[in-house]
């Protein structure tokens, strides 16, 4: 009876790898999904964002935010924090 089991298992293993089955691995599915996020993030971080003050496109990396806006300089900053006074 074992011996049926253990020749069941070894054809069954040779049949897998025959048709190119592959065995899934621990931690491939967690590399992938690292993987994605950082493609996520770089991909947000190069999205373009418009400086509220004068228009100009920057990358939402390089922005600077105030007040839940985005700004390409201090200046700009500067300008939008003297017309709320």
């Amino acid at each position: 009876m074992l011996i049926k089991l253990i020749l069941f298992v070894v054809v069954a293993f040779v049949v897998y790898k025959v048709f190119g089955g592959k065995f899934p691995q621990i931690g491939d599915n967690i590399k992938q999904k690292v993987a994605k996020k950082e493609e996520t993030k770089k991909a947000e971080e190069n999205t373009l964002v418009e400086c509220r003050q004068c228009g100009t496109f920057v990358t939402r990396k390089e922005a600077l935010e105030y007040k839940d806006w985005s700004y390409c300089s201090k200046e700009c900053v500067n300008t939008a924090k003297k017309g709320q006074e």
